[in-house]
């Protein structure tokens, strides 16, 4: 009875080595492709920013002709 509870700590220890060399494995491929796309990422930052500051006056822009249109009615 005791050499068949080794036995399945053995397999319980080699089953949690193997999942986390895989989570490892898994963690260094996404690390990796995220330092190849670092430059598009922040290239989107900035476009991001660009936008919104775009929004900002695309708003003020509409909010000025509402005020306009309400003028002429």
């Amino acid at each position: 009875m005791d050499v068949l509870q080794w036995i399945v700590i053995g397999i319980l220890v080699y089953v949690i080595y193997y999942l986390i060399n895989k989570y490892e494995r898994r963690v260094d491929e996404l690390t990796r492709l995220i330092e190849l796309n670092r430059e598009e990422i922040d290239k989107n930052k900035q476009n991001i920013a660009k936008n919104q500051e775009n929004i900002a006056k695309n708003k003020e822009t509409i909010e000025l002709n509402q005020t306009i249109i309400e003028k002429l009615k």
